[in-house]
């Protein structure tokens, strides 16, 4: 009888000695693989472990995203980074990691929208601010280039709501630039007809007149922010004299 109680003893003893929490082997696997820079498997083994612990751990639901984008799963990024921001765990690099996801599968309203509600959450943010900041530059720009200048100026304004001081600088200048040369445009325009229809010319130089005054506007919001930037005192000046 001691001798059986005595086996079944070492039998408990040697089984709570190898026993490991569930998902470990999955975890230590994946942490070894991230140090070796196989992001590859270091996700697989991440995903493994979460599952294991019915995604009880915030830092690897992160660590699992990050892992994703370095080995360019950004579907699983997505996702991954989306239970991070659940999680309100590293709330500005999840709501970044998951724009940025978004970005790289093309999908160009939700990251819009994952970099607005980001804002929202961690007002200021730069690097979020200057994703957005970026990504507006560049539409109006492309809007601009296609002379459709009402969605210029909207993707535009959307900048000037930004902290960042030279983004608002940027927004700011491109307004005053838009404004600029479409009343000059519509001036240039009106010159052929200036002796020959002088009611039409008068209407197209009070258009091109508010033009000048909606650059201006915008150019003296810049030079608030920067009164010193040579860019900005040369369009500033230039407004002023097609003004006189």
């Amino acid at each position: 009888m001691r001798k059986t109680v005595l086996l079944i003893l070492v039998s408990l003893l040697t089984g709570s000695l190898f026993a490991q929490d569930p998902g470990a082997a999955e975890k230590n696997a994946g942490n070894v693989a991230w140090k070796a820079k196989n992001y590859t498997e270091a996700f697989a083994n991440f995903e493994k472990y979460l599952k294991a612990v019915n995604y009880a751990d915030k830092a690897y639901i992160y660590n699992t995203a990050v892992a994703a984008t370095k080995s360019k799963n950004y579907a699983a990024a997505e996702k991954y980074f989306e239970m991070a921001i659940k999680n309100n765990y590293k709330i500005g690099s999840s709501y970044l990691g998951k724009a940025q996801a978004e970005e790289d599968l093309k999908k160009e309203g939700e990251m819009v929208t994952t970099l607005e509600e980001g804002l929202k959450a961690v007002p200021g943010n730069a690097k979020l601010e200057n994703m957005y900041g970026t990504y507006f530059l560049k539409k109006g720009v492309e809007a601009q280039k296609a002379n459709n200048l009402t969605t210029a100026a909207e993707n535009y304004t959307k900048i000037t709501t930004l902290s960042n001081k030279d983004l608002k600088i940027k927004a700011y200048m491109a307004l005053g630039s838009l404004y600029f040369n479409n009343g000059a445009s519509i001036l240039q325009k009106a010159t052929s007809f200036a002796n020959t229809d002088k009611e039409k010319y008068a209407a197209e130089k009070e258009k091109a007149t508010s033009d000048f005054g909606k650059a201006l506007g915008y150019v003296e919001q810049a030079k608030t922010l920067a009164p010193e930037n040579p860019d900005v005192k040369e369009l500033y000046a230039q407004i002023k004299a097609a003004m006189k």
